[in-house]
């Protein structure tokens, strides 16, 4: 395609001018001095020469997030700890670095652990059927299994084949809480389906948190020992992991240091869950408690290990599965997840990672193969949360130099003003799904559809680098130099340019124009679940838009009249306008067409008690 004309081009080139590139900054010589370059160097997913880097406190507020604590690692040692914002709101307790926090999934890179001391040991083997271990309940055997058997190596690498790929928790006050066996069997009070083999083991990565309480019980069966007590004697107590613990419910001592969870998801019910699913989700933990583990594989890489040998922290981080490819190549070893650019190949540039996610929680632990670098952070929010997690561990990256980690920083070019007012405007990416740039401060703004704000900067002419992700953006012009739409060379994709009068579905709700986006999604032809999935955002939004949910599900009923899922809407709208009748008959409905929604089931016994 022809982007725009020889004389634009010249006129284009003189129009943009190289910015400098400053040179890397030395690391601070103190540590007060290194811990305030952190706080102040907060960094978008691909950096920007000469941006100044962002506040974490002002990054705290902006991403919603009450309290976070954070662990940093150097030269094989815990440099510092610190805690930020409150622990809990409501009592108004800050964050210190004695406070504990839920680890979600880290659970799974701590249990791994604890699974190859036992390896180690002799206690059990990397690849013997798991069913050898486990006595109290057996994985069934099925035509997967038949082909290739399920083992310890197979399920610490998400490999096993096996089903249930987290777990939701329990809030506090059910009792007793589900056993292993019952998680394991799908028991009615476990609230979750039972752990099958639902593809051939060993036949590539399938993320699973039902592998790992398979795990569990084979550690359990083969000690004798109850998770939390085995863990605390094989793990944290030689590697004094003080606080840490796999116990469920906390024990009060602990609880009274714990942090308070918090989440803007409709779900959540604004307390800290429970996870007697201990080895997927249950572990407690400060961020010190965290980095003494990534401390112990990176010591023990090299042969300096308390508990685990140089042969098992290879092993651990040797890639047994490939997760992701693309500016990192993500792969899984035994409990860690390997990440490494994928231009990168040398011992220096690889890291080992897990990301925690719990009811009103989100952790990142991450540490380098080599060098003795790392970080923990541990944040009471399940929401945004997530970015500023990812913000802060690139300050930590950035500040002490850490190898091949961060992309290449974008060198923006000054642009003329009118050039990015050429571009600013709608483009469409997906049916109902549209990218809005505009003028900011030299360089771009993006929206997706109503998502955050993401900065895009000029490096070329009518071409654009975004923060967000490492690819280019190349504005397309016609044949009268008219910018017409956008092209994403890396992705092979092309949106066109929106005219004003032109509106996606989506943006028609935004502006009020319920009559209209309801005409447009009769057009997209959704299917049932597209379409109470955006009923279910319109009721949960903040604000919640009863009228645009309502007129959505006339046009769900119309299209799909025996869809179970319709009706639950249909009850949930009812709740939501107090109308209880009516949301006892639309549930009861629902039930009728899907009688073993649990979901369902909670709701109506909620309505009819």
């Amino acid at each position: 395609m022809r982007l725009f004309l020889l004389g634009l081009l010249l006129l284009s080139l003189n129009a943009f001018r190289v910015a400098a590139q400053p040179a890397p900054a030395p690391l601070p010589a103190s540590v007060p001095t290194r811990i305030r370059a952190v706080e102040n160097s907060l960094l978008p997913y691909v950096p920007v020469a000469g941006l100044p880097g962002w506040n974490l406190l002002d990054r705290m507020k902006y991403h919603r997030v009450p309290g976070l604590s954070i662990a940093v690692i150097h030269n094989y040692r815990v440099e510092w700890v610190k805690g930020y914002g409150w622990a809990d709101t409501t009592k108004r307790l800050p964050v210190t670095p004695a406070t504990l926090f839920s680890a979600g999934s880290i659970s799974k890179l701590v249990t791994a652990g604890a699974a190859l001391q036992l390896v180690q040991a002799g206690k059990l083997s990397l690849d013997a059927p798991i069913n050898t271990y486990l006595k109290s309940w057996q994985l069934p055997e099925n035509e997967f299994t038949r082909q290739q058997p399920v083992t310890l190596r197979r399920l610490l690498s998400h490999q096993g084949g096996t089903s249930q790929s987290s777990y939701y928790g329990f809030v506090p006050g059910k009792a007793p809480l589900p056993s292993v066996v019952d998680i394991l069997s799908g028991q009615p009070q476990a609230e979750s389906r039972p752990v099958i083999v639902n593809q051939v083991p060993g036949s590539g990565f399938q993320y699973s948190g039902g592998g790992y309480l398979v795990a569990q019980l084979a550690l359990m069966d083969v000690t004798g020992q109850d998770f939390a007590a085995l863990t605390n004697e094989v793990l944290f107590r030689p590697l004094r992991m003080r606080s840490a613990t796999f116990a469920q419910p906390l024990p009060a001592a602990l609880a009274a240091r714990a942090a308070w969870a918090y989440s803007e998801s409709s779900w959540f019910k604004g307390v800290p869950y429970l996870y007697p699913q201990q080895a997927p989700a249950g572990l407690y933990a400060t961020p010190a408690d965290v980095a003494r583990f990534l401390l112990e594989v990176q010591q023990a890489y090299r042969g300096r290990g308390r508990v685990l040998t140089q042969a098992t922290a290879r092993a651990m981080l040797t890639p047994q599965a490939e997760v992701s490819q693309g500016t990192y190549r993500e792969q899984m070893g035994l409990g860690a997840f390997l990440l490494q650019r994928a231009d990168r190949t040398d011992d220096a540039t690889r890291y080992f990672e897990h990301t925690g996610v719990n009811a009103g929680f989100l952790a990142y632990a991450i540490g380098s193969v080599v060098g003795g670098n790392g970080v923990v952070i541990m944040m009471n929010n399940n929401n945004g949360a997530a970015e500023l997690g990812k913000e802060l561990r690139r300050a930590v990256a950035k500040v002490y130099g850490w190898p091949g980690f961060l992309p290449d920083a974008i060198q923006p070019l000054a642009a003329a003003s009118t050039h990015l007012d050429a571009y600013a405007g709608r483009y469409q990416r997906g049916p109902d799904e549209v990218v809005t740039f505009r003028r900011q401060d030299g360089h771009l703004v993006e929206t997706i559809n109503d998502g955050p704000e993401i900065l895009v900067y000029p490096v070329g002419p009518d071409t654009v680098a975004f923060t967000d992700f490492a690819l280019r953006g190349v504005f397309l012009r016609d044949a009268a130099g008219q910018v017409r739409g956008l092209r994403i060379p890396e992705l092979n994709q092309q949106l066109p340019r929106l005219a004003p009068d032109q509106w996606l579905p989506g943006e028609q709700l935004r502006r009020g124009r319920i009559a209209e986006a309801v005409a447009g999604y009769r057009q997209l032809h959704l299917n049932e679940y597209q379409l109470t999935y955006l009923v279910y955002e319109l009721l949960n939004g903040r604000p919640a838009n009863l009228p645009a949910a309502e007129a959505l599900l006339n046009l769900a009923q119309e299209q799909f009249p025996q869809s179970s899922i319709v009706f639950a809407r249909w009850g949930d709208l009812y709740v939501r306008q107090a109308n209880k009748p009516k949301a006892i008959e639309a549930y009861q409905q629902a039930l009728r067409l899907y009688p073993e929604d649990k979901d369902v089931q909670e709701k109506l016994r909620a309505l009819q008690p």
